[in-house]
């Protein structure tokens, strides 16, 4: 029996309370101009909204892969630096969405780490999927 996925559940959990602060975040906002649907052209009512979606685009399908990474091919200071990368970046951009000027150097690495993170562990998820067909006797 493997071992289960632990870097891949601390990660969830992290990202899950992040998500919960920027949900709260949302709340806050929409009971302080009481707007109850959509952002009622208020900016930053719209900006929460944004970083509150934003984190939530991408979290799911992070964690779904660091998890089968880490069920298919262990733990080890690759993964847990993917998982650290992927929290730094998203955590980057939510600053960066809490600007004043949007367009600035925290967001920016934000959305490069997400991508460098998310392109490696997708190369790295076909490269260890290839591998397996091997095993399997289907290579």
């Amino acid at each position: 029996m493997s071992s289960p996925p632990i870097y891949s559940t601390i990660t969830a959990g992290l990202l899950i309370l992040l998500q919960m602060l920027l949900l709260l975040d949302v709340v806050r906002m929409r009971w302080s101009v009481r707007q109850s649907l959509g952002d009622g052209g208020k900016k930053e009512l719209a900006t929460a909204i944004r970083r509150h979606g934003n984190l939530a685009e991408n979290a799911a399908i992070f964690i779904a892969c660091f998890t089968l990474l880490e069920l298919i091919d262990g733990r080890g200071a690759f993964l847990g630096a993917l998982c650290l990368g992927l929290l730094i970046g998203r955590a980057l951009h939510v600053i960066g969405l809490s600007m004043r000027r949007t367009v600035n150097p925290f967001r920016s690495a934000g959305v490069v780490m997400t991508v460098l993170v998310g392109v490696t562990l997708g190369l790295r998820l076909v490269q260890v999927g290839i591998a397996h067909l091997s095993v399997l006797g289907l290579r």
